[in-house]
Formats: C-alpha cells, structure tokens, sequence
C-alpha cells in the first residue's frame, strides 16, 4: 500500500532502489520491467504494438517472404525504439523540471518527432513491401482459401487479439497503476508536481 503510493521522482523512492545488476539475469530482468512499464503506462506504445500486429498478419494473409517480413520488422522495431527513447526523455524532463515549462516542451516536442519521423518511415517501408501484392490479388486470395488461413487464424488468435486486449485493458489510468503495482508515472504538470498522484501518459 505504501509502495503504491510513494512520489517516483523523490528522492527518497530512488535511495531504496537498487539499480546495479548483480547477474545478467538482474540485468534482463530490469529491461523487462522497463518495457512492461512503457507498455501499461504509454498509450501510444500499445497502439504501435496493435498496429504492427496487424500488419505482420496481413503480411502472413498475403504470403510476404522472408526478406520482405524482415523489412516490415526493422521499420516496427524502429518505432518501437523511438517509442522507448521517447519515455525515457519524458521521464528525465520531468524528473528534473515537475513544473511547465518552454524548454521541456521543447524537449519533449523533438523526442515526439522522432517517433513520427520513424513512424513516416515504416509506413513507406509497408507501402513498398505490400504494393507488388496488389498486382496479383486473385492468385492471393486463393492461396490464402487454400492453406494459408491456418497460419493466419493462429497468429491472430496468440498475437493480435492479446495485443487488442492490451489496448483496451489499459486504456484507464487506474488499470495502469494496478498493472504496475502503482509505479505509474507521476503527473507532472502544472500545479501537479510532488502530488504522488498518478496517470497514464498519453
């Protein structure tokens, strides 16, 4: 209960953290809680995450190869990272600055782009990628009747509606929090910073 409600930017709550991984384990361990945190409390990360489900199952309808796949993999992946470094300079601006200001704006503005310019690119990657299928959308329909439905039903079933769940599920901030065992982020915006109160980053 007490941990649910500590200040994530006192420093108080980061003396009792230990940050030093002792074993790799520890270090895997730290990197998966940062990306289940992203994941719960960024909205758009959970987008980005049903987004590219979809497209790697439409990539499976349509019968992409292997090359073509690893292509759409690397612009989702791209996203992704630019996703995570966006989190990660959110957080620092408002660890170091709880109240409004321009130069945060800023900073969070640039780290916002970098995310929209990978985004341009992935979409540019999938309209390459997909556009040959368009030319022979019959002899793709009938393979997809075929056998490839199989492939394409399992996919949706462990990926894409797992990945809607998440969406959905953690579209409150207090799914959020109890997802996180309350290690949301703490809402720094003006009149806010020091509250402990928490909520989703949108």
């Amino acid at each position: 209960m007490g941990e649910a409600r500590r200040d994530l930017k006192s420093p108080q709550y980061l003396e009792h953290r230990d940050f030093q991984s002792r074993s790799l384990g520890d270090s895997f361990r730290h990197a998966w809680d940062g990306l289940r945190y992203i994941y719960v409390s960024q909205r758009n990360m959970r987008i980005h995450v049903f987004v590219a489900s979809l497209v790697f199952a439409a990539g499976i309808a349509v019968g992409l190869g292997r090359t073509d796949l690893f292509m759409v993999a690397l612009a989702v992946l791209g996203v992704l990272t630019a996703e995570v470094v966006n989190t990660l300079t959110e957080s620092l601006v408002d660890l170091m600055k709880p109240g409004y200001s321009v130069i945060a704006k800023l900073i969070k503005d640039v780290a916002a782009a970098g995310v929209l310019l990978t985004a341009v690119f992935s979409v540019v990657i999938g309209a390459i990628v997909f556009y040959p299928v368009l030319g022979n959308l019959p002899g793709v329909f009938e393979e997809f009747a075929r056998y490839r439905w199989r492939y394409f039903l399992a996919y949706v079933v462990v990926f894409v509606l797992p990945s809607l769940w998440g969406v959905l599920h953690f579209a409150g901030s207090k799914a959020s929090e109890t997802a996180l065992g309350g290690a949301s982020k703490v809402s720094a915006g003006p009149g806010k910073a020091g509250t402990g109160s928490v909520q989703e980053e949108n």
